[in-house]
């Protein structure tokens, strides 16, 4: 007999080569959901990331364009000499019915209509990017201690602080939830008394 192999040998070894072919298989399906998740990470850290730069950089020309302002309506056409001549906390807002912007502004209204820093209390806007869509931005003042500015003040003083959330879809969310996590600017506006 020449032949070398028999048939239950041929299917044997026909059964080993399946068997090496589906690990093989079964190892390169593995191989390709793991890259593909990695490359779907990569992609959400990417987006993430190019999120919190401009809301980074949106905030940061809000927080310009409010420090451009007086510091205080009372001290835009006269000079103030005691903290109590600035508007009380709880008159911050808009100050006469000519700078009232309705809903969530999206034209800027609030560069020629507000004239000092108070006016941007609660103030909110939408500036829209045409990669990740809407950014919402929401400005707060408030007075703070002179000697110690991250306390808040009960009373007018020289110092107010300017704080400014800016959110997206596409920022980074809290670990297991939906819930986006604000990117947030801060500065403090000085009234400088020269007198």
């Amino acid at each position: 007999n020449d032949t070398f192999w028999t048939a239950s040998e041929e299917t044997a070894m026909n059964t080993g080569q399946t068997m090496l072919v589906l690990g093989a298989f079964t190892m390169l399906s593995i191989f390709a959901l793991n890259t593909n998740r990695m490359m779907v990470g990569s992609v959400e850290f990417g987006l993430e990331m190019e999120a919190t730069l401009n809301a980074a950089s949106i905030g940061q020309s809000m927080l310009d364009e409010i420090l451009s302002k007086s510091f205080d309506e009372n001290a835009t056409q006269e000079k103030i000499y005691q903290a109590t001549e600035a508007t009380p906390e709880n008159l911050f807002g808009t100050d006469a019915s000519d700078e009232v912007i309705t809903g969530i502004d999206s034209l800027y209204q609030s560069k020629s209509k507000y004239d000092d820093v108070d006016d941007y209390h609660l103030y909110r806007r939408v500036v829209r990017d045409s990669r990740l869509g809407l950014f919402y931005v929401i400005d707060s003042v408030k007075y703070v201690e002179e000697t110690t500015p991250d306390r808040s003040s009960a009373t007018q003083t020289f110092y107010k602080v300017i704080t400014v959330a800016v959110m997206n879809q596409s920022l980074p969310k809290q670990v297991n939830t939906d819930q986006v996590i604000p990117v947030i600017l801060r500065d403090i506006s000085i009234y400088r008394r020269y007198f």
